[in-house]
């Protein structure tokens, strides 16, 4: 499959190629796995974006695995929880994380004293979904196009404000991108989770949230939020017709947040395989595939080599990027 979006091209269409060199099923002997419950850490709250994604995948790994897979929700300081978590588990596979882009590419760049090393403390398992993001608005601000938005914005620099679901996180730094692009100053109100972020723009208090399609499209739908733009073109109802971050002059979001999982090292080889081929089974379910797809999200699977491979050429492309807007979580 190969994902439709410029800079998903550039990060992820290794994996495409890489996963047709690569075996699917280890040769080497291993002991049976699972032999217990297997945990999927989460960085973020029951409802998340990340959550929403892995509940359902959970419900069919528990079938595949013969074992409960339960999700442990771990929000917090930029996922540092939930990845502290992940490295003081055994390496036997029976520990999980999903992971974006922000906990394996962003992080280094954006937090002073990070507590793992993305190279070192993560090992790639498989990629699950690309996630198109969406820049809302509370209705009441009164603004109906991103010109409008940013018009506001320079009329009164830092009086308008912008949730995001926690400093570092994939809305933090993409507004960040569109503050530097737009030439504007919007003050950051970060958060501990998606939800309390969308909360907060529905109800008012904070004034801008640009959040994944499938976190947001119930109150697109239902007119508690207002869409100025998507990146990039999102084929769910509610998000049809917006227009994109690049057809508006904005570059870097056509490059949609990436979700996938990981384990620690030194899980054996023969395990992550099996786990691979699992979650590639899930997600090619028409069931899975299509409740991904109804909010624009993509399922994406690749072999871990390939997923290795992306994140090491998103770090490429973003290393440049970050240090130019200069994000700062702490």
């Amino acid at each position: 499959m190969t994902v439709p979006y410029t800079l998903r091209r550039r990060a992820f269409l290794p994996f495409a190629t890489l996963a047709l060199a690569t075996p699917l099923a280890s040769t080497q002997a291993a002991a049976p796995f699972p032999t217990r419950t297997v945990t999927l850490i989460v960085n973020g709250g029951a409802g998340s974006l990340p959550d929403s994604f892995a509940r359902p995948l959970a419900d069919k790994l528990r079938v595949a695995l013969g074992q409960p897979v339960v999700i442990e929700n771990k929000p917090g300081a930029g996922g540092m929880v939930a990845m502290q978590w992940l490295k003081s588990q055994p390496a036997d596979g029976h520990t999980l994380a999903l992971i974006t882009n922000a906990h394996a590419v962003w992080n280094p760049h954006v937090f002073s004293k990070l507590t793992y090393d993305p190279e070192t403390d993560l090992q790639a398992v498989s990629p699950i979904s690309v996630i198109p993001m969406a820049l809302a608005v509370n209705p009441k601000l009164g603004v109906n196009t991103v010109e409008d938005l940013v018009t506001m914005a320079k009329q009164a620099p830092g009086k308008l404000n912008y949730a995001s679901s926690s400093n570092g996180s994939p809305p933090h730094v993409l507004f960040e991108l569109f503050k530097q692009q737009a030439g504007i100053a919007v003050t950051h109100v970060p958060f501990k989770t998606g939800p309390d972020a969308l909360t907060a723009t529905i109800a008012g208090d904070t004034q801008i949230y640009l959040a994944g399609t499938s976190l947001i499209e119930p109150m697109v739908r239902d007119g508690r939020l207002k869409v100025l733009a998507v990146s990039p073109a999102v084929k769910s109802a509610a998000f049809a017709g917006q227009p994109t971050f690049e057809s508006k002059g904005y570059k870097g979001f056509e490059g949609a947040v990436w979700l996938g999982v990981v384990a620690r090292p030194g899980v054996p080889d023969a395990v992550v395989q099996r786990l691979n081929r699992e979650i590639g089974a899930a997600l090619a379910d028409p069931a899975l595939a299509a409740a991904f797809e109804s909010h624009g999200s993509l399922p994406y699977h690749a072999s871990p080599a390939a997923f290795a491979q992306g994140i090491a050429d998103d770090r490429t492309l973003w290393t440049p990027l970050l240090q130019r807007i200069g994000v700062k979580a702490d």
